[in-house]
């Protein structure tokens, strides 16, 4: 069984590793990055001006992808997107 601490230790792992979020390969803003617990969830600025959501990944402090989605989602004009990821450490 994995203890609590070590649940939290990892989601702290996470927490310090998360450095930036791309949107199409452009830079999103991160206006908020949370560790409660066990949970991780960070949030991007909105964004205006996207016509397609393709690929959304986040990057570790040496540009290496920890996770990343791909889609082919259109974006309706006057439309501004956030993005909010969370991470919940389990057994």
């Amino acid at each position: 069984m994995i203890t609590q601490t070590y649940k939290e230790r990892v989601a702290t792992d996470l927490f310090d590793r998360i450095s930036s979020i791309k949107l199409n390969g452009h830079e999103a803003e991160i206006v908020s990055k949370e560790r409660n617990g066990a949970s991780v969830v960070v949030l991007t600025k909105r964004i205006e001006d996207e016509k397609k959501v393709e690929h959304v990944a986040i990057y570790d402090e040496l540009g290496e992808v920890i996770t990343e989605r791909y889609s082919a989602v259109d974006v309706s004009n006057n439309r501004s997107l956030d993005f909010r990821f969370t991470f919940e450490v389990t057994d």
